[in-house]
């Protein structure tokens, strides 16, 4: 077995995302379908929002923008059907990568 792994990853070339991004590679595939959930469940408007994050970054997700933060510090909004889009095409790739 190699020490190293490679995975698929998310790209962006701006700086205030990549906390975001390196935790996400952290979560457990787990973790990152509750995120998935967590936005169709404020989407389909059954909740009006959800947290969902990891250690430094919080996502507070509402029905159209999700509010990201870093050690609750506002960072940025982000259109919730983004973060929804980025999630499953990573875990598509995440499923795809593992099996094959």
């Amino acid at each position: 077995m190699s020490i190293f792994r490679i995975k698929p990853y998310i790209e962006t070339k701006d700086e205030k995302y990549f906390t975001f991004v390196s935790e996400i590679y952290q979560m457990p595939f787990s973790m990152i379908q509750d995120g998935i959930d967590s936005c169709l469940l404020v989407m389909d408007e059954q909740y009006p929002e959800m947290n969902w994050g990891l250690e430094v970054f919080d996502l507070t997700i509402h029905k159209e923008t999700a509010v990201l933060s870093y050690n609750r510090e506002f960072v940025a909004e982000i259109p919730t059907k983004e973060i929804y889009d980025m999630l499953v095409k990573y875990r598509d790739k995440l499923t795809e990568y593992e099996s094959g």
